[in-house]
């Protein structure tokens, strides 16, 4: 009786210590992802000492003079995905946007629609310096500043 109450106690253990290590792992995963562990960029600031910053993105019309659609209840959502070095990491879906890099003098520098069920891009390492980062849903332009 006593052994089985100790197997039966014993199991119960490990299954609670694995079922928790695995949500650990997958909070560890989700928050690396989303860039939740590192501190936001702010633009003209000094890039922060984390491993990956998150970019703070900002919304307007790519084309004013098309007619809106009704107005919808809740705002846009603006993607949320964070750099290290020259890797996107998309922690939102913008399968089929165009994301594109506008230098300091207003030219598009690169530019690429982003194929679907996409996480990270590798932007190509000859870029460097700042530039406007632009990410195009549909007349939405969702904008940002990173520095490469």
């Amino acid at each position: 009786m006593f052994k089985k109450s100790f197997i039966i106690t014993g199991l119960f253990l490990l299954v609670s210590l694995t079922s928790f290590a695995q949500e650990w792992a997958e909070e560890v995963k989700a928050e690396s992802a989303s860039g939740i562990l590192s501190t936001s960029f702010v633009q003209g600031s000094a890039r922060s000492s984390s491993l990956f910053d998150e970019l703070s993105l900002q919304v307007r019309l790519v084309d004013p003079s098309k007619p809106l659609k009704p107005i919808k209840r809740s705002p846009v959502k603006a993607p949320s995905l964070s750099i290290f070095d020259h890797t996107l990491y998309f922690a939102t879906s913008c399968d089929g946007c165009i994301l594109r890099l506008i230098n300091e003098d207003g030219d598009v520098e690169y530019a690429i629609e982003i194929p679907e069920n996409t996480s990270t891009i590798t932007l190509p390492f000859y870029l460097y310096g700042e530039f406007e980062l632009q990410i195009l849903r549909g007349n939405y332009c969702f904008f940002g500043f990173v520095e490469l």
